[in-house]
């Protein structure tokens, strides 16, 4: 969350506001539309309430996003709305754009990671014990690894991804270093999982219909190249 909004979380931890009139604030604060607040809602809000559940008087809570990163991460996800509604209203799919877009996108987060990253350390040093919420990628965690920094990681065994959420997983991973055939496997996916959602009355019940045909053994086949240009074929399940 940006900077700004730590006295909003403060707030919420203490159970003197309500979901409804934080994210009010929030809206406010950024200027974000209610497609984008809806969105963060479904990535943070079961970090804001771990906040609630487990905030003491001992414990301080910061937040460390720059306003910066907000605008820059704002603008791309214009791009991909748009990129997905020509998708599912004229059924062509624009690979290079795609990959232009995810290629800014994943360049834009690496380098807001990276500034708040700073801060954590900055701050991490007035306390022996942190404990940090962060709902991304594990490859910009390295960051926070140091001689005096030991970084544990805790992953979620139930937690629904989009095939778009899971396709930027393995770019962090693999960079764009695999085929455009599974680059665009994913996005045909993607266009399923959104018609689900959107033709869905309960959002929830749309993402637990994706979560159990997600957990059908589904393959993806990954092509990628080491350097010696020696293919390697990775075959992914989910």
């Amino acid at each position: 969350m940006p900077i700004e909004s730590e006295p909003f979380v403060h707030d919420y931890a203490k159970g003197r506001v309500e979901e409804k009139e934080f994210w009010r604030s929030i809206a406010l604060l950024t200027g974000l539309t209610d497609p984008f607040i809806n969105s963060l809602k479904l990535r943070f809000q079961s970090v804001l309430d771990c906040t609630r559940d487990v905030y003491a008087g001992d414990r301080r809570i910061h937040c460390y996003q720059d306003m910066k990163s907000y605008v820059e991460e704002k603008r791309i996800q214009e791009k991909i709305l748009l990129l997905e509604f020509r998708y599912r209203a004229t059924g062509k799919l624009r690979l290079r754009e795609w990959k232009e877009t995810l290629l800014e996108e994943m360049k834009t987060l690496g380098d807001s990671w990276r500034r708040a990253a700073d801060r954590i350390l900055e701050g991490a040093g007035e306390s022996p014990e942190n404990v940090i919420l962060y709902g991304g990628y594990l490859e910009p965690i390295k960051h926070l690894i140091g001689p005096e920094n030991r970084v544990e990681i805790v992953l979620l065994e139930e937690h629904w991804k989009s095939p778009l959420d899971t396709l930027r997983t393995i770019l962090w991973r693999h960079g764009f270093d695999i085929s455009d055939k599974t680059i665009e496997q994913y996005l045909r996916l993607q266009r399923t999982y959104l018609d689900l959602v959107i033709n869905s009355r309960d959002i929830d019940e749309a993402h637990e219909a994706w979560t159990q045909m997600a957990r059908r053994p589904t393959r993806i086949s990954i092509s990628r190249q080491r350097s010696a240009g020696e293919d390697v074929q990775e075959e992914l399940r989910w």
